[in-house]
Formats: structure tokens, sequence, C-alpha cells
């Protein structure tokens, strides 16, 4: 379960987010709608209803998106995005912009790790979803949805602080940190385990999160010496406490601002690079790991 803190628009996981689910069941030989022709020739920045067969969905699950009021769905390289009618198509489109930056950051056309993405694409393991009322996402659709889908990553109206009109400059923010919470959890971490790994605590960017915690680094669901936790939950697993601290290391020191900020977290990017490890930083700035570096420009070609 998540919980909002504060209007910051910030995920808090009610005991932890949960390791990255592994496919069983029924959506264990759903054919991804990425591996389909029907989505090949999907325009990566063009809102469709989620039921169109140029998603590439099977129909169970472009079905059931419809059946609960989630008409808009976007796939940039294949990648599921699903929103609720609700949701304007302008914040649609920018969440699909983000996610398509991310995975082609020299801008070519081409994502930049064909693995990474085969991953992301299993939207019967995970995708990013847009609801707009939480007592409908919590009470109706998400329990319907996540018969036919996978883990969900939601980018919601109520983290956003609307979703009508174009994305405000706090919204963008809040995109930034969930688009980047599902490419680390679902992409990097399981193509690059020792370096990006969030099932455990002997990744590079584990061992920064556990370096960090309790000096300049504290997720306000998790208690410190001296500083106990000031939201109600617990993320103190890592696939929670160092998902969340590597997004906002990402952020920062790619120019941009978090949508949140830990307890104890530098404000600026020159604060944060003095405290980092030189093997952190080598690790984000070796071109095999594709990491960004700089301001995302909130367009894509």
């Amino acid at each position: 379960m998540r919980v909002q803190l504060g209007g910051l628009g910030l995920m808090l996981c009610v005991g932890a987010c949960g390791p990255s689910p592994t496919v069983s069941g029924p959506t264990a030989t759903t054919i991804p709608a990425s591996t389909t022709s029907a989505s090949a020739g999907v325009d990566p920045l063009t809102i469709y209803a989620c039921d169109d067969p140029a998603m590439g969905l099977d129909g169970d699950a472009g079905g059931a998106m419809m059946e609960v009021g989630f008409t808009r769905c976007a796939m940039p390289f294949g990648v599921l995005i699903g929103a609720d009618e609700d949701i304007s198509k302008p914040y649609v489109k920018m969440v699909a912009t983000l996610l398509a930056e991310l995975l082609d950051l020299d801008r070519d056309g081409a994502p930049d790790d064909p693995e990474v993405l085969a991953k992301l694409q299993r939207w019967d393991t995970a995708w990013l979803s847009m609801p707009s009322d939480p007592d409908d996402w919590e009470s109706d659709q998400l329990p319907t949805l996540e018969r036919h889908l996978g883990y969900d990553i939601i980018v919601p109206t109520w983290w956003m602080g609307g979703a009508s009109g174009q994305p405000d400059s706090h919204a963008k923010r809040v995109m930034v940190e969930e688009v980047t919470h599902f490419i680390t959890q679902f992409g990097w971490s399981p193509v690059y385990p020792d370096q990006l790994g969030v099932e455990g605590w002997t990744s590079i960017i584990a061992r920064e999160t556990a370096t960090a915690q309790c000096d300049w680094w504290q997720h306000p669901e998790n208690d410190c010496p001296g500083s106990p936790a000031d939201s109600p939950g617990d993320c103190s697993d890592p696939n929670c406490d160092v998902v969340e601290f590597y997004q906002q290391v990402v952020t920062l020191r790619a120019g941009m601002e978090p949508g949140w900020w830990g307890i104890g977290f530098p404000r600026t990017r020159d604060e944060l690079e003095a405290k980092l490890s030189d093997t952190l930083k080598a690790m984000m700035d070796d071109p095999a790991f594709h990491q960004p570096s700089q301001p995302l420009q909130f367009s894509y070609p």
C-alpha cells in the first residue's frame, strides 16, 4: 500500500515496496506487448485507447483497463503506460516523453540499452499506472488490474497536484521520480545486479545507501538514532530504501531537483558530489550503464 507524505508527491510503502515480483500464474505465459508485431509500430508519444489493437495487449488486459476507466495508454518503445480517463492527454504524453528520454539519452531514436528495455517491456511484470482517484484506485481499479498486469508503479494525481491541462514543474518532478524508480527497480537492477541491484545490500548503489544511512540519508519512514521516522510505514528493505535513495542521487547529480528530499540529503549538486564515493561516481559515469548526467529536456524528437 502506498500513502502520501505531506503533499510532496512521494511514494511511501506501508511495510515495504516489496521485491520485484516473479511472474507467475496466468500472466506467466503472456506474450508482452513489446514482442508482438502489433506494438512494433506504435508511436512513442501517441496516446491510444488501451484496447486498441496497436497496443498489442491481450484481450483480457486491454479489456480490463477499459472496464475500470483506464482508457488512455502509451507505449514508448513497447513499455506500457496506462492512465485513468480523467488524466489529461498532456500528462500522459509527458510521462511517455520522460520515459523515452531516459531510455534514449543520446536521442538518436533507438533505446540505449536493449537488455534493460527488454525487462521494462514486460508489462506482465511491471508497468506505469496513472490513477486519478485514490479510493477508486484502491477499491476497484487496482484489484481488477493486478489480475491481468504486473506490479504497478503509480504516477497519480494526488501526488502531482492535479492532472488537467499541462503539467507544471511539480508534476514533472513527480513524474521523473516515478519513471526513474520504475527503470531502477525493473530495468537496471535485474540487468546489472552488481552495480544497480536493489534486491539486497551488496550492489554498488545498495552499499552507498547503507554508508549514507543515518548520516546524510534517512527515508522518512525509517528510524535513525536520535531521529525517529516522521511518517508511518517501513522503507527499510533495499527494494524500497535503495530505490528511493538512488533516484534522488540520479536526479540531483543530473542537475535537477528531486520530487522530495530525504532527511539530511544534500540540496546542491556540488554538496552531493562531495559525499558520493568514487566507486559510485565511476559507475554512474561509465557509459556502459547509461545513467543520466544532464537535466532532462522534457521533450523527445
